[in-house]
């Protein structure tokens, strides 16, 4: 454990119908920086519509965000939300998708640090849009400007965001990876333990199911990050559906305004049903 562990209630309700048995709890990214509002409220939101009982993880970020507060505080959400639902999974973005994916894979861990059994805090399902599974993780710096596509401004660089920049020959540059491993084990280098933020690296048999999601031309996280989980989970004999659109750049969220992977939210769902049918 490093330093004190922050595991306060971070779940933000935003639909619960005590007649509707299954939740999704979302992890919104942001590069463990900053919480991104379009990957939060507005997806909970989608999955309400739905019908599913959905609430959001506002895990801590920036000096809160070191390992593993954010993944006690969402252990403790899906705790919660497990003694009002059946079925409890958990849907992330970027950051939030490896924050996911690691409770997927490291649930054991995290029961043990809180005192309670490995199942009141092993998520049923996972649903996964353009994570970071593996590090190092290939992640090609940013130009500054877009630095917007995770904090949701446009004005100036958030003091967040400051170091991850570097000048390049090239113009100043947003290493997100780095700013990752940071905020995230508190260092810049991926050398040491960097499987513990790797959860392709610690799937076994009993890792939930997962549905991923990516595009091919996003220019932040190598969509091989997403395969890599899923082999993962296929190597260990464990329900994987990987979906991979040929367009939309990093931070799509919902993809509204994509042709092509707006579909990715009702596939989602679908899935989700299907994979409950076949636990009933």
């Amino acid at each position: 454990m490093h330093g004190k562990v922050s595991i306060q209630n971070v779940r933000k309700t935003i639909r619960q119908d005590p007649n509707t048995r299954k939740e999704i709890i979302v992890c919104p990214g942001g590069a463990y920086a900053t919480l991104s509002a379009f990957e939060g409220e507005p997806v909970a939101r989608f999955f309400a519509g739905q019908g599913w009982n959905t609430s959001v993880c506002e895990y801590g970020v920036e000096e809160k965000a070191r390992m593993p507060g954010p993944l006690l505080q969402l252990a403790l959400a899906v705790a919660q939300a497990h003694r009002e639902n059946d079925f409890v999974a958990v849907c992330g973005f970027s950051a939030g998708a490896n924050l996911a994916a690691l409770l997927c894979t490291r649930y054991e861990e995290a029961a043990r640090l809180l005192g309670t059994k490995p199942e009141a805090v092993r998520p049923d399902a996972a649903v996964l849009g353009y994570g970071v599974y593996r590090f190092p993780a290939g992640m090609v710096p940013q130009p500054a400007e877009k630095f917007g596509q995770v904090s949701g401004q446009s004005d100036c660089l958030p003091k967040c965001f400051r170091p991850a920049l570097r000048q390049t020959a090239q113009g100043d540059r947003l290493d997100f990876e780095a700013l990752m491993l940071e905020y995230a084990a508190g260092r810049q280098d991926p050398s040491a333990d960097e499987w513990r933020l790797s959860p392709a690296e610690l799937a076994g048999p009993e890792t939930p199911p997962a549905f991923l999601w990516t595009t091919r031309e996003d220019t932040m996280v190598p969509p091989e990050q997403s395969l890599f989980y899923a082999q993962a989970l296929w190597a260990q004999g464990v329900p994987a559906a990987l979906h991979l659109f040929s367009r939309g750049d990093h931070g799509e969220g919902l993809a509204e305004q994509n042709p092509e992977s707006r579909f990715w939210p009702e596939m989602a769902h679908s899935w989700l049903l299907a994979l409950i049918g076949t636990e009933s």
